[in-house]
């Protein structure tokens, strides 16, 4: 007795498809044919017809795909947790009043440029079902999607295509033993090489250099992928790495809880900002939060306030691609990129994601510009800025790295990179890199000691090689010695608070210190802790900063919770010299410690 039927074939050059027949018996009851314009399949007045260009559907089913950015996700999709696979019914709309209202009209047909644009980029599927039913088609309609919409919603079998686990799921689900299943997955085998690709090698890196960057753009243009769809792939592989995932989703969290109170606090704010700072470190690109931001937030109330200047320059000149008389050709002068690149630098300083919402519209249009006229200009000058825009966001990951990444270091490689993007962006103003990546960057109040030597080793450094004295070499070369002394710092620091917890407070005179020092060298040496000769500043700036944390921890603070006085606080932190998230870190662990409630800090830390 056959119960389960797995058939695969190719509708075109790039896109494949995989049927998967399921019931009880399938004997005589499943049903295909060759026409000649593709593969037809039909079972009980239903049928779905696999074209070289798309599909035509009728009957019973819907479209199942798994979430991912530009996909339409309903609000309380997005809201429940478990929910990862959007799953659209033949003959259904939303009505006026938020619910579902079926209809008896389920035929249509989708091109495959279609599908993959607005579902998922690679992997889509269709199903239909033969209950033998003799009711209205809407009525069907309406009981399958109450038996299996849960189900088909929450399957982990979409995300990892297991065919057979999710037409059996649907088949169990329904829970009628003579029903039919059919279901259909499409594959973009083009799209698809360029996710697996993109995947790999930002899971192995967290970042792109500029070697893997070259094959992914080549693997685009053979594959004549649209950049947008380039964009959406990007975004989901980023966002389905582990640990990338653990952060966005707890931003996410915050942001439904904003969503569901229907304001932003100043509490919320500085949770958002400091996970956003974290996110740095951890190397995760923002633009997880921005898709994030736009989904949550975008539908909320707010006081309507005169839109910014940065988005009133963008909005014309992006708008401009398309509001010229007649030939519709944008034209993108110098001064034109130079307010674009100050917009996207202002928009990623505020966490406005206005700007890359705008900016990834008018791509789509451009490109659908393109497709739909055969006419290039528009895509061609919309390709001019994005390659600048590349080259900042390349620049910007490099710095914010070095910056806020602890042991973070750059090879001859990225030096070579961003003084190419010096000399591209102080072509078009002179002075114009260091405005765009270090003139906020070095008031950023956690920018670390070494993320700031490191920062002005680089920039002088870049000056440098303009100049001619010196080279990329070397500049790697001062950078990795910055880097070497913040790992001896790192690892003495370490090792003096273990083990002399309190031997430092006893050193009174600067003859014990000296002793001390000769002392603790000679043991981190013979223990091998450190091999390589440590220079005698180091210690001496170790031992100051643990009195400087001995001071805060037993004197300063227990005054600043009993005050609430954060002026004290701020004052001790600006003019300290410690790093502050490495102070934090000391108040939480002293909260923690003392069992003191943890809302008199972030009370202080407003």
């Amino acid at each position: 007795m056959i119960r389960e039927i797995h058939l695969q074939g190719m509708a075109n050059e790039k896109v494949e498809y995989y049927a998967t027949i399921t019931g009880a018996d399938l004997s005589n009851r499943y049903y295909y044919e060759s026409i000649p314009d593709g593969d037809r399949f039909f079972a009980g007045g239903s049928e779905f017809v696999i074209t070289k260009t798309g599909v035509r559907y009728r009957g019973t089913g819907g479209h199942v795909c798994q979430y991912m950015f530009g996909v339409d996700l309903p609000l309380k999709d997005l809201l429940r947790k478990d929910v990862s696979n959007r799953l659209v019914m033949f003959g259904a709309y939303d009505s006026k009043n938020g619910n579902l209202t079926f209809t008896n009209t389920t035929g249509g047909e989708e091109t495959f440029d279609r599908i993959f644009l607005t579902g998922n980029a690679v992997s889509n599927y269709f199903f239909f079902v033969d209950t033998f039913q003799k009711v209205e088609i809407r009525d069907v309609q309406r009981e399958i999607l109450r038996k299996i919409g849960k189900q088909v919603k929450r399957s982990e079998a979409v995300g990892v295509t297991d065919d057979s686990r999710l037409c059996r799921e649907i088949y169990e689900s329904l829970d009628t033993p003579k029903a039919l299943i059919f279901l259909f997955r499409l594959v973009n085998t083009h799209t698809q090489e360029y996710y697996t690709t993109f995947h790999r090698m930002y899971a192995e890196h967290k970042q792109l250099p500029q070697q893997d960057v070259a094959i992914l753009n080549a693997l685009a243009d053979l594959h004549e992928i649209p950049p947008y769809q380039q964009e959406r792939i990007k975004i989901d592989g980023m966002y389905k790495l582990p640990e990338n995932k653990k952060v966005v989703d707890e931003y996410k969290d915050i942001l439904i809880t904003v969503s569901e109170s229907g304001e932003v606090n100043p509490s919320d704010l500085a949770k958002l900002s400091r996970l956003r700072t974290l996110s740095l470190r951890l190397n995760i690109p923002n633009n997880l939060f921005d898709t994030l931001d736009e989904l949550l937030l975008k539908d909320m109330q707010i006081i309507e306030v005169e839109e910014p200047a940065h988005m009133r320059d963008t909005r014309a000149i992006l708008e401009g691609f398309f509001l010229k008389t007649g030939e519709l050709r944008g034209h993108v002068s110098t001064e034109d990129l130079i307010k674009l690149l100050k917009a996207k630098q202002r928009s990623m300083a505020v966490r406005d994601p206005a700007f890359e919402s705008l900016l990834l519209d008018t791509v789509r249009a451009c490109d659908e510009h393109a497709r739909d006229t055969n006419d290039l200009s528009i895509m061609e000058s919309m390709s001019y800025v994005l390659t600048y825009f590349d080259r900042y966001d390349s620049a910007a990951a490099l710095i914010s790295n070095l910056a806020f990444m602890e042991r973070s270091t750059l090879n001859e490689d990225s030096i070579r990179s961003l003084y190419g993007s010096m000399d591209a962006f102080d072509k078009m103003k002179p002075g114009f890199f260091h405005e765009l990546f270090f003139q906020e960057l070095r008031e950023n109040r956690y920018l670390t000691r070494y993320g700031r030597k490191k920062v002005e080793t680089l920039y002088n450094g870049l000056e440098k090689i303009r100049s001619g004295d010196t080279t990329y070499r070397e500049l790697a070369g001062a950078i990795a010695g910055v880097n070497t002394e913040e790992r001896l710092y790192t690892t003495i620091h370490r090792y003096i608070k273990a083990r002399f917890r309190s031997i430092y407070a006893e050193l009174n005179s600067k003859e014990d210190q000296e002793i001390f020092i000769q002392d603790l060298n000679r043991e981190i040496q013979s223990k091998g802790i450190i091999r390589s000769p440590i220079p005698h500043a180091i210690y001496e700036d170790i031992i100051l900063d643990i009195r400087k944390e001995s001071f805060y921890l037993n004197n300063l603070l227990p005054h600043i919770i009993v005050s609430r006085d954060n002026r004290v606080r701020e004052d001790f932190l600006v003019n300290s010299g410690l790093d502050r998230f490495y102070v934090e870190e000391l108040e939480k662990d002293y909260f923690d410690m003392n069992q003191i409630d943890i809302y008199i800090l972030e009370e202080l830390r407003k």
